[in-house]
């Protein structure tokens, strides 16, 4: 008798579950963990604890199975170096973004992509506390003509690699514009860029529980997985030190001692219209720590990716396992916050995250504005430790205003830096 009695509330109990509702995305996007979401996860911990080990036996590796525990390349060098974009891919990227900060409120944003079509999508920001935000007069548009072929260079800018994962230059030599007060400065600038920390590989380093996550929360098809496969990109990222001197014509010399972020991505997708949203920090500590943490959100592959991760005075490296970062939760209106706070965890430990934006720069990117993204200096408290970087936040743009999409700089607002909504 009490057999039966188990057996039938086992049975109901059974078909309850068969029968629950699975949550809706959150604002219609993020996907919530489903019934089957245990399951999945633990099928998708497995692939990737195997393909991690596939990794660690390969001798060879090709980059169409890159990602998910799988490297892209043999070595650093085929890495750091400028990659080829394939002519029968149009959407194609090899992209570099060095960034860094100090104490004082300097701060320095520098990249280029390279695209199809000779496309090189370039951003220089300079911030000078005695002079103001400088600027790339092209901004906030970003698309301009390559100045060297198969180089990072457009716009007066270039990076090259001096020493893979080691050394880089970043120069720069023409006007920048003083966003504050419209002025148009001659400058020139050759800085040396130095690592501090060794790189993160997001193909193989991101946590497989973050991972794991973020693949259990969607809905499963041969499209879905085809779709990871094909909208893959590689990402690295690296803590270094910048350094050298600004030369502004008519004005002294401004010595430049920044730490910060540095990325490189390539592959064979980069739509920008598909990248629904990220909200990223990079933190120097004046402990020493460099810290990433943040989120994507690209739905057709996943709504909500945790990402991140801690290097620590010593080299040692932990990646986030968790983290309590909710797109719904901040600036899902399209208004990124200025002061907002959270707790993530790596290597064990819990964090406390504190964020004050100090000021900020906006600008476009994609084939017609595909994108607008907020770069931030800010100041973190990470449990009671100082530190200083950036918070770069990127929405969509899905309904263009066709006034604002074709905005040109001269009838761009009058009090420059103003955030215009989405």
């Amino acid at each position: 008798m009490y057999y039966s009695i188990i057996l039938t509330l086992f049975v109901g109990l059974i078909v309850k579950w068969l029968f629950r509702i699975d949550p809706k995305p959150i604002n219609g996007i993020y996907s919530q963990p489903s019934k089957w979401y245990p399951l999945k996860y633990a099928l998708f911990y497995i692939i990737l604890w195997l393909r991690k080990r596939q990794n660690s036996k390969e001798q060879q590796v090709r980059g169409e199975n890159a990602g998910y525990g799988r490297k892209s390349r043999n070595t650093v060098e085929d890495m750091d170096r400028i990659q080829e974009l394939p002519p029968d891919q149009p959407k194609a990227v090899d992209a570099v973004y060095f960034t860094g900060s100090n104490a004082e409120g300097q701060f320095l944003v520098a990249a280029t992509a390279r695209r199809q079509n000779n496309i090189v999508q370039t951003i220089v920001y300079l911030r000078l506390p005695e002079i103001g935000l400088l600027e790339l007069p092209a901004l906030p548009d970003t698309t301009l003509e390559g100045t060297k072929e198969n180089e990072y260079a457009a716009g007066g800018l270039h990076i090259f690699v001096v020493e893979p994962m080691k050394k880089w230059k970043i120069k720069y030599d023409g006007e920048l514009l003083v966003q504050e007060t419209g002025e148009v400065l001659e400058v020139h600038f050759d800085l040396d860029w130095n690592a501090c920390t060794k790189y993160f590989d997001f193909d193989t380093d991101l946590h497989p529980r973050v991972l794991a996550d973020a693949i259990a929360r969607e809905k499963w098809s041969r499209k879905f997985f085809d779709t990871l496969k094909q909208s893959h990109q590689t990402h690295y990222e690296q803590f270094g030190d910048t350094t050298g001197v600004v030369q502004i014509k008519g004005r002294e010399d401004i010595k430049v001692k920044i730490r910060g972020v540095r990325d490189h991505t390539y592959g064979k997708v980069r739509d920008w219209k598909l990248l629904h949203r990220y909200g990223l920090q990079y933190i120097s500590c004046e402990d020493g720590k460099t810290i990433c943490i943040g989120a994507v959100s690209m739905p057709i592959t996943t709504s909500r990716l945790t990402i991140g991760y801690i290097f620590h005075p010593d080299g040692r490296m932990d990646a986030v396992t968790s983290s309590e970062f909710e797109f719904y939760k901040f600036g899902d209106d399209g208004r990124p916050p200025t002061e907002f706070s959270f707790k993530f965890t790596a290597g064990g430990v819990s964090y406390e995250l504190q964020v004050k934006v100090i000021q900020t720069a906006v600008f476009y990117i994609g084939d017609d504005r595909d994108a607008k993204i907020h770069e931030r200096f800010a100041h973190f408290q990470v449990n009671g430790v100082t530190g200083y970087g950036l918070s770069e936040w990127e929405y969509c743009i899905k309904n263009k205003d066709p006034n604002e999409c074709h905005l040109m700089r001269s009838t761009k607002n009058a009090v420059r830096g103003s955030d215009p909504d989405i």
